[in-house]
């Protein structure tokens, strides 16, 4: 057995595969395709469950595939133990109704023994008990000793999940030896200690779960086996975990050198070590396949892992941002097997270091309120209470902030207070229930089938890049509930009425272009609207209709007719998609790539990367670019290549897309290219012009441009001309073009008369600060004041506060305005009474709660809101036994 790279690795068992008539397939995405039950693909199965369940036809029957997973639900123990990863990737060769056992444990027994050389005395092998079969391959063809054979439970050595295809499986693994073993002398494959470590996973589908107990035998089983790369490293190298493999280690050993640290010196250092280490290599692969970080979702995944690294760099005294420096260390290592790494460093690279530099100053925040809370408790701690923080303030600290509850129990525990870890969990349940019932609403089996699986016909061929009017042939019908021979209107339009034909030259919505419209005409009467299409996952068009007239039948000829007017429309905005992406990057950078678009006949909306709004500037060069090239008559070329020719093109392709061999490219005359299955334009020209309409935020480091073109681009100048005319009325102007002098005058009125109610309510308001005195208390020497106007609005009421401190240094005043049914707090503390521990920030915090109100400042001015206006006299009359709590 002889030391080997862990990329080496990866490639000489995709080799062997393909030695075995497999057909290698480049790593699917992290983002599942058309599966709402995965958040993130999690093993290297779960992207191929359409050719499991036979819903798609495979690219071949034999596949081997080594793929990127991530896994997260432990993400707590990362870097507490050397166990445990969010990331990894799965070697797997899989069979689709081809071989079976009897080809599949020869293989690996082939693959470990003579392709690595790996011992066959340290390897063990586990069996389902009932799996006779296995177990009889194992010791009578591959003559595995028995004392090297184990049969264990359902539990163990049996794939299930929920109802659909499952079976027996069988482990392979090796042993380590005993200087990783428990010494029990039960110690054996199953044991929890270290010593028996599973290596590779045999899976044989040979049943089909009604989730009930039954177990009905598939006629055609399917073989999936999962590997872990980096385990099979760890046996290769001799190391003790994936931490220790050669590509990790090189990333783990730049955290030491950025952080001043050695690893193994110590133990709470190796923690933090641990965790960058991990979760810098997720979420490199993450943020390649197109993720971005968020507060929902996969973004949220991404930005728990940045931020949970991002804070242990905090406690290794790492004071400045350095995600992204260890990024490229994870590029230089994987891009053997992902060369899409390297393809997109850069980008790659300024989201991390963008989501970092945010988060330190989330991070300062939660800080600043930490101290807060302590200073509270401190002072109530002084007056015999409970020096304990609160779960509801822990679980903030982390939801909101980021703040671990061990970091805020680290920090707590340096002032002497204890945490309500209880009301922690009590929180953080809550926030689990909910996540759950989310997961549990995307109908997590993720085997579902669509309601046609069992229509007896083949994938509906699409021939509308070409032709929007063809006579084809109903192969099936449905009301929704079921499949039918015929369906007919009952006393009116029946709605609801699903049609698939052989053929169809309506566009099904997909790639973020709107469905067509149009109709369907039967020979015998029946007509039919047709309001949507979508493709099912066996490549059925379904047409959802409004069955105007007549009998509908299975099998009968209709013509069918898209609405050429509302295509051509599409058509103009979706070519627009790909001229605005360009003119984009020509004017913002390499790093835009395409986040998500939407056309349909009225629209663009097209979502892309970038870090900051775009200025005026920006936005009238890409729309000048635009319409520069849609002047220029460019021809627009669609053709289906290779997809080794089309990136040689230099065509763009979506982030964490999957292609197939073939693509279907969509060339503007050499400027833009790009992969694309949508309909476009013969020739820019028809485009008319282009007209951007918005630019805004859709997400974070997600920026939103809306455009339209041709006819819509005459209906925004209509209705803006109409806007102008309506306006200028509003102002008495007669003519438009003196509009703009008018309006610009009008607005100065308005300021100067705002100018001067503002004046009149501050004198007003000052004018009775006089009388706030002969109302105050004292409070052991402090002179308090409080008071609750009506009508004066913000700045007069700090106004107010400012003059009350400044006219007397030993006061604190606590005024409450309500203007426009918006209710606000102000709170002063001058400066006399700031030397006796008094501060505006902390008091108006305090008063604020009383009404359900929130807020902060400094320590001499401070403001507040506050939610329920009918507690305000309350507030106010709790402010002399705050002040007193506050004094020291």
């Amino acid at each position: 057995m002889q030391w080997t790279g862990l990329n080496e690795l990866r490639e000489r068992y995709l080799k062997f595969f393909e030695s075995k008539g497999h057909l290698r397939l480049d790593s699917f995405p992290l983002v599942p395709k058309d599966d709402n039950s995965l958040l993130l693909i999690n093993s290297g199965m779960a992207p191929m469950k359409k050719w499991f369940l036979g819903q798609e036809e495979p690219p071949c029957h034999r596949v081997t595939t080594c793929q990127k997973c991530i896994r997260t639900p432990d993400i707590e123990r990362v870097g507490i133990t050397a166990r445990h990863g969010t990331y990894f990737e799965m070697l797997g060769n899989f069979s689709f109704q081809d071989y079976f056992k009897e080809q599949v444990i020869p293989w690996a027994w082939e693959f470990l023994t003579e392709e690595l050389q790996i011992p066959a005395e340290r390897l063990y092998v586990s069996v389902y008990e009932q799996d006779d079969e296995a177990y009889d391959i194992w010791t009578k063809k591959m003559g595995i000793p028995a004392d090297h054979m184990v049969r264990l439970g359902k539990e163990d050595n049996f794939w299930e999940h929920g109802s659909g295809p499952c079976g027996p499986c069988s482990e392979i693994h090796f042993d380590r030896g005993e200087e990783y073993g428990c010494h029990k002398p039960t110690c054996g494959v199953g044991c929890d200690c270290d010593r028996y470590m599973e290596v590779w996973n045999l899976v044989f589908s040979q049943f089909d779960s009604d989730g009930k107990g039954t177990y009905t035998r598939l006629e055609r089983p399917n073989i999936d086996t999962g590997m872990g790369l980096e385990r099979l490293a760890c046996v290769m190298q001799g190391v003790g975990n994936l931490f220790e493999v050669d590509t990790v280690q090189s990333t783990l050993h730049l955290v030491e050198k950025i952080a001043r640290k050695t690893y193994k010196a110590n133990p709470k250092d190796d923690i933090s070590i641990r965790v960058i280490t991990d979760h810098i290599r997720s979420t490199t692969f993450m943020v390649s396949d197109g993720i971005l970080p968020s507060n929902a979702g996969r973004g949220y995944v991404l930005r728990r892992l940045l931020r949970r690294a991002a804070r242990h760099g905090r406690m290794l005294g790492i004071s400045y941002p350095f995600l992204s420096e260890l990024a490229d260390d994870v590029i230089k290592q994987s891009s053997a097997g992902y060369p899409e790494l390297a393809e997109h460093a850069d980008y790659i690279k300024k989201v991390i270091n963008t989501e970092e530099k945010s988060f330190y100053k989330t991070i300062d925040q939660g800080m600043e309120i930490l101290n807060g809370l302590i200073e509270t408790i401190n002072k109530e701690a002084a007056e015999g209470k409970e020096k304990i923080l609160s779960g509801a303030d822990a679980f903030r600290l982390n939801d909101t902030f980021g703040f671990p509850l061990d970091l805020t129990k680290e920090i707590a525990a340096e002032e002497g207070i204890a945490v309500d870890e209880e009301g922690f969990q009590e929180a953080m349940k809550k926030q689990k229930e909910t996540a759950r019932a989310d997961r549990m609403s995307r109908d997590i089996s993720g085997w579902t089938t669509d309601l046609f699986v069992d229509a007896d016909a083949e994938p509906t061929e699409f021939v509308g890049y070409d032709c929007l009017e063809k006579e084809v042939q109903v192969v099936a019908v449905s009301d929704g509930e079921n499949l039918l021979d015929a369906i007919a209107t009952d006393e009116g339009a029946k709605e609801g009425v699903l049609v698939v034909l052989n053929q169809t030259p309506f566009y099904a919505e997909s790639g973020g272009q709107v469905a067509d419209t149009g109709v369907l005409t039967g020979a015998n009467g029946a007509k039919l609207t047709v309001q949507a299409v979508k493709k099912t996952p066996k490549g059925y068009f379904v047409h959802s209709c409004v069955l105007q007239q007549g009998i509908l039948k299975k099998g009968e000829t209709v013509t069918a007719s898209v609405d050429k007017v509302r295509r051509g429309a599409i058509a103009r905005n979706h070519t627009a998609a790909h001229l605005l992406q360009k003119a984009l990057r020509d004017v913002l950078g390499s790093h835009v790539h395409q986040a998500g678009s939407y056309e349909d006949d009225e629209r663009v909306r097209f979502d892309f990367t970038h870090f900051s709004a775009m200025t005026p500037i920006e936005l009238f060069e890409v729309e000048k670019i635009v319409n520069e090239k849609i002047f220029e008559s460019l021809k627009v070329n669609v053709q289906n290549l290779p997809i080794s020719e089309a990136k040689k093109m230099g065509a763009m392709a979506l982030f964490g897309e999957k292609y197939g061999d073939v693509v279907r490219v969509v060339d503007i005359n050499g400027w833009s290219t790009e992969f694309c299955g949508g309909t476009h334009v013969k020739n820019t020209a028809q485009l008319g012009c282009f007209k951007i309409l918005s630019e805004s935020s859709a997400a974070a480091g997600i920026r939103r441009i809306e455009g339209t073109t041709g006819f819509g681009v005459l209906r925004l100048l209509d209705e803006r001309t109409q806007l102008l005319h309506d306006t200028a009325a509003a102002l008495k102007v007669a003519n438009v073009n003196d509009l703009a002098q008018r309006a610009a005058a009008t607005a100065n009125e308005v300021r100067i008369l705002s100018k001067e109610l503002a004046e009149m309510k501050a004198a007003a308001a000052a004018s009775q600060i006089d009388g706030l005195f002969e109302k105050a208390q004292e409070v052991e020497g402090i002179t308090v004041i409080t008071s609750f106007f009506k009508g004066i609005d913000s700045e007069a009421l700090r106004s107010m506060c400012q003059q009350i401190r400044d006219k007397a240094p030993n006061s604190v005043a606590a005024i409450c305005a309500q203007s426009e049914d918006k209710t606000t707090l102000a709170v002063s503390v001058g400066k006399q009474a700031q030397e006796r521990g008094l501060k505006a920030g902390v008091l108006v915090k305090a008063v604020a709660a009383i009404a359900g109100g929130n807020g902060g400042g400094k320590p001499d001015m401070a403001m507040a809101g506050i939610k329920d206006a009918s507690k305000v006299e309350d507030a106010l009359a709790g402010v002399a036994g705050i002040v007193q709590q506050n004094l020291k």
